[in-house]
Order: structure tokens, then C-alpha cells, then sequence
């Protein structure tokens, strides 16, 4: 065996690196079908006469195969994408621990990536995976349809509300156009909303707050909303795919979802609004500060993977400083907030000062513990039934306190 500057190559026969991923962080290590594709993770591969295996699952049957693969004495699965909800106790005891490779082979500038991020993949004093790529939440507004209303660019929580309100209208056509739409069939984007009335519904030492005033207010503002008819009245079940159409097609105006969605969103090939939908760091009352709810995904190697010092080869070169860059430009949310002040990221995205803003203040929406998914379930239930006005939100609050609560006590034991 070579070693090399970069890393462990092999002079003898090539060898297979299995990963197991979303087909998002194929792209962003491959450059996937982009015509300008940055290969970093095919240039490692090249380099280290490795062929690399990517198993490309959505979130759900990913991590239940990666946790049977984890389970048996010996996985083919050499490398793992997992999102920061699903690396519970349980989970982490499954992983291989980093800190002695990273003692071996440092990663370049490791405290340039975000601490918050940082701080999320440690369990029980254990450095269990390398964040990769976040999807901070934004608030991205047409501008055009703003202007043609009046309607000033908000800038706090409260001209959101209001602005909200006056982009709520009915187009000579019939059709109605709504203020705001989010996805409220999942906890992530409501909780983003909710964050900015300061509201928190599990802190990171599993506290529970759902019972707190700025919970009830944000419940009861997203009860009104919907009352009026600025929220869609098929909120509950809008997917990702409908909420672009509607802002894509000027049936609203303000939309709440990750930064990257601004491509999308102003695609020329199926937006009627390319170039006039704007991007902001989600507004709070407070002066200086904006309000953002993020998940994350991150590199781990199974502990019972025969091929961890090469798997973790791969971690450190798609975490260097330079493929962090090459990676944004393949559409990743990078981890690095330095990221944004490079010149190829400036240029390629209009929001990138935005996304900086949102990662310098982002918080993980729940963190990872093994209630964690059914406490999302509990989250929805009550956030639906306080907008939907099946429950006061007061009652919604206290209910979610209570039940989240003998969770997280389950959880405990």
C-alpha cells in the first residue's frame, strides 16, 4: 500500500467503495448530469484506484437499510449519508467513532465548519460523523407580484405578517392568490415559522417547551392565517412539488423552504416568475437576528464496515475547504460559512450573503434522540389540529407539552 499526500492509495487491485446516500449527496460529491459538474469524490476515487458504489435511497428506506446493515457482523455499506434526526444514541453506538482518524489525518481546518453542526454529531463524547450539507430554511417572496400590490420587502416579523395579509387577493382571473404557503404535512418548515416568534420545542438537553407563550402565539397566528385564507386551505397535505408550483406559477407570494430552493424556484423553464423571486434570512422582531430552523446530513462509517481508514479518506477530501466550494456549486448547502465568501459561490448564487446570515444564526429544529421521529409525529398532529382550529392553540400547546414529555421520559429509561 501508497500512501499519498491525499490520502491511502493502492498499487495492488482496485478496489469498491460502497455508499449509501441520498441521491442529493451524489450530486453534490459527483456534479451528477450538471454541465458544469465538479467531480471531487470521482477525482479521490481516481486518484486512489477506488471504484465507487453509490446506493441512492430516500430518507426513510435509506436509514432503515443503513440500521439492518448495521445490525449484522459484517456490512458491504463502506460510507453513509445521515440526516441529524435519525443519529440517535442507539444509532451512534452503530458507527464508527472519528476522533482517532481525525488525530491520524486531520481534516483541513476542521473548526471552519459550523460549530452548531459540529457540536450535533457528538454523542456521548463521541465524534460520530462529519456534516456535510445543510437545508437551512429562508423565506423567498415574489417580488414582482410584491411590487405590483405595493407591498414593501418585509423586514421584520410583524411586516411579514401584514405583507402576508395584503398579498392575499383574487386575480381578475378568479383565481386566488395566498399570502404565505409552507409545508405543513411536516414539522420543519412550521417549526421555522414558529422560531421566529422564539418559540422551541425541544432544546438540545431534551427539555421540553412546547407549553410557552411564544408557541401559543405562533399557533395562533398560523390559525388566523389560515382563517383568512392567506394560508392555502390544502396546507396540510402540500408537498414540496405543490409548493413550488404555487409560487412558480404566482398563486403566492411568500413561501417558506430551504435557501437552495431559489433555483428552482426561478427556473426560465417552468417559472412564469424567473428572476423575481427573491430570497431572505427568515425576519424576527429582533433587531440584527433572523430565525432559522435547519437539518443536516452528515458522512459516518459503520462500525462493522471492513474499510474504514478508506472510507474515511473520502470524509476528508469532500470536507476540505476547496471541495466545500466545488460542492456548492453543484448545488450543496455548504457547511462551511466561509463557503459564501469565495468568489465562484458569490457568482453562481444571488442568495449566498442571505444563506450565510441563515447559517451564522441557524439551530437544529429537534434534536437527535430515540424518540425523535415520533416526537416530529407529535409535533404535527397538534401544530394541525391548533390551524385547522380543531383545538385552541392554547390546548394544542398544553397537549404537545404533555405528550412530548412522556417521550422524551420513555426515551430516558
Amino acid at each position: 500500500m501508497i500512501l499519498a499526500a491525499t490520502g491511502v492509495v493502492s498499487a495492488q487491485e482496485q478496489r469498491t467503495l460502497t455508499i449509501i446516500s441520498h441521491n442529493v449527496h451524489m450530486t453534490a460529491a459527483t456534479g451528477g448530469n450538471l454541465a458544469n459538474a465538479q467531480n471531487i469524490a470521482g477525482e479521490w476515487a481516481k486518484r486512489n484506484n477506488v471504484a465507487l458504489n453509490w446506493v441512492t435511497l430516500n430518507i426513510g428506506p435509506l436509514h432503515d437499510r443503513l440500521l439492518r446493515e448495521m445490525s449484522l457482523s459484517k456490512t458491504a455499506i463502506d460510507l453513509a449519508a445521515v440526516l441529524n434526526t435519525r443519529v440517535v444514541p442507539s444509532v451512534a453506538r452503530l458507527l464508527e467513532p472519528l476522533d482517532a482518524h481525525m488525530k491520524a489525518n486531520p481534516i483541513e481546518d476542521f473548526e471552519g465548519l459550523s460549530s452548531g453542526l459540529l457540536n450535533a454529531t457528538v454523542v456521548d463524547g463521541r465524534r460520530i460523523a462529519i456534516p456535510y450539507r445543510h437545508a437551512t430554511n429562508a423565506l423567498h417572496y415574489n417580488k414582482k407580484l410584491l411590487d405590483e400590490r405595493g407591498i414593501a420587502a418585509p423586514t421584520t416579523l410583524d411586516e411579514l405578517l401584514a405583507a402576508a395579509r395584503a398579498a392575499t387577493y383574487v386575480r381578475d382571473d378568479g383565481a386566488r392568490v395566498h399570502g404565505l404557503v409552507l409545508t405543513a404535512d411536516t414539522h420543519v418548515t412550521a417549526l421555522q415559522f414558529l422560531s421566529a416568534f422564539g418559540a422551541v420545542y425541544i432544546d438540545s438537553d431534551l427539555n421540553v417547551h412546547a407549553n410557552s407563550p411564544e408557541m401559543i402565539r405562533g399557533f395562533t397566528e398560523l390559525a388566523n392565517l389560515y382563517r383568512e385564507g392567506v394560508l392555502p386551505p390544502n396546507v396540510t397535505s402540500i408537498g414540496l412539488d405543490e409548493l413550488i408550483a404555487f409560487m412558480r406559477e404566482g398563486r403566492a407570494v411568500f413561501a417558506i423552504n430551504p435557501f437552495s430552493r431559489y433555483t428552482a424556484l426561478n427556473d426560465p423553464a417552468a417559472s412564469l416568475y424567473p428572476g423575481h423571486i427573491e430570497t431572505m434570512p427568515f425576519p424576527t422582531n429582533e433587531v440584527g437576528k433572523a430565525s432559522a430552523n435547519t437539518e443536516f446530513w452528515s458522512w459516518a462509517i459503520p462500525a462493522n464496515s471492513s474499510q474504514k481508514e478508506l472510507a474515511y479518506d473520502l470524509v476528508r477530501e469532500l470536507s476540505s475547504k476547496d471541495a466545500t466550494v466545488r460542492a456548492t456549486l453543484n448545488g450543496n448547502g455548504p457547511v462551511r460559512p466561509a463557503a459564501y465568501d469565495d468568489p465562484r459561490v458569490i457568482e453562481a448564487l444571488p442568495y449566498a450573503a442571505a444563506e450565510a446570515i441563515g447559517l451564522r444564526d441557524a439551530s437544529v429544529a429537534i434534536p437527535a434522540f430515540d424518540g425523535a421521529v415520533e416526537a416530529t409525529t407529535l409535533f404535527v398532529e397538534e401544530m394541525q389540529a391548533a390551524l385547522l382550529g380543531l383545538k385552541t392553540p392554547a390546548q394544542a400547546a398544553a397537549d404537545l407539552q404533555t405528550r412530548t414529555e412522556e417521550l422524551v421520559a420513555k426515551s430516558r429509561r
